[in-house]
């Protein structure tokens, strides 16, 4: 009997941890209710208000926030309720996308070599050749012609760095910070880079094809992965 009662009140205890692991879980996945009634609600002003708290709410818990979203978006009643609450889902999902993929820094580059003061060797370097219109390095301020000689910690000893630049830049995701070091009209310079996201088509051009609007092609790309996320989730992957 005391072995029974022992396993009775260890089923008990564990039931009771399951039913408030549910309990828990089944929270985290709730829209609050007050925003999402509101959505419904006749006042422009007021649903748009809504909408604006319930991003806010769910960038704090964005795993969860997706699931229940995804599932208003298509099991609301009111229209305007699914329109709005996937709205909301799609910047969720446009987050995701952009901390995704590999690091980005949106330039053109040709290998030099640099003799440094003080230097008895020349050292290679990277002359920025162009500088495309809203990448990490037009925001960071990169210039024409700015010299590149490492980032970080990284140092080359080689002559012909673009390559290895390239495929260290590559390494690092989206979002990450680096710090170049350049040489700009003869004046060593620090320069902080937030990277972007690599272009889903940038190793697919033709030799010495550019991207016109690169704008485009990552609204494009974002699209695309919308489009994907959706299926993979009705799908219930």
């Amino acid at each position: 009997m005391l072995g029974r009662n022992k396993v009775t009140g260890s089923g008990v205890f564990t039931a009771v941890c399951l039913m408030a692991l549910c309990a828990d879980f089944c929270f985290a996945i709730q829209l609050p209710v007050a925003p999402l009634a509101d959505l419904k609600s006749e006042e422009f002003r007021k649903r748009e208000a809504a909408q604006e708290q319930l991003l806010v709410w769910s960038l704090l818990q964005p795993k969860a926030a997706m699931d229940a979203l995804f599932q208003q978006s298509r099991m609301a009643d009111d229209p305007e309720v699914r329109e709005r609450c996937l709205a909301i889902l799609r910047k969720l999902v446009d987050d995701e996308y952009s901390k995704d993929g590999e690091g980005f820094i949106g330039i053109e580059m040709r290998d030099e070599e640099l003799v440094l003061p003080g230097n008895a060797k020349s050292l290679g370097v990277i002359r920025v050749t162009r500088v495309v219109r809203d990448s990490a390095a037009a925001k960071a301020g990169l210039q024409l012609n700015d010299l590149i000689l490492g980032f970080d910690d990284h140092v080359w000893d080689e002559k012909l760095i673009s390559l290895p630049f390239r495929e260290q830049i590559r390494q690092l995701k989206p979002n990450s910070k680096i710090t170049l070091n350049l040489m700009r009209k003869g004046k060593s310079l620090s320069l902080p880079v937030t990277l972007g996201r690599r272009p889903p088509m940038v190793d697919n051009l033709p030799f010495g094809e550019r991207v016109e609007d690169p704008a485009a092609v990552e609204q494009a790309a974002k699209d695309n992965y919308f489009r994907h996320w959706l299926e993979r989730r009705k799908a219930g992957k």
